[in-house]
């Protein structure tokens, strides 16, 4: 179960995200734009959770092996760290496509 200090945690980053994207892009010009973006995130996001995954099964190689695998644990940290900020991403665009529908 997650604890809720650190969804409040990634709520505030998801605002922050949205606030610089704001920043650097204009809002969505339509909703097939919208679209676009939130389906890229989301790819970038699920491609970060596969390297995830893959790290994770290396791991289980290395340690039927009897080894430690502490570059694959590395690897898996790396990379779901990585996976969270993407879908910080997502959700900040989520939002953006919920505030640009309003401003159109």
């Amino acid at each position: 179960m997650l604890r809720k200090e650190l969804l409040y945690g990634i709520i505030f980053l998801v605002g922050d995200e949205m606030n610089a994207a704001n920043r650097k892009f204009p809002m969505f010009a339509s909703n097939h734009e919208g679209y676009a973006v939130i389906k890229e995130e989301i790819e970038e996001a699920v491609e970060e959770c596969n390297l995830t995954v893959d790290n994770l099964e290396i791991l289980w190689g290395v340690i039927r092996e009897n080894g430690v695998g502490l570059e694959s644990v590395n690897y898996i940290k790396q990379h779901a760290i990585k996976a969270a900020a993407e879908f910080i991403q997502v959700a900040a665009m989520c939002e953006k496509y919920v505030l640009s529908t309003g401003r159109r």
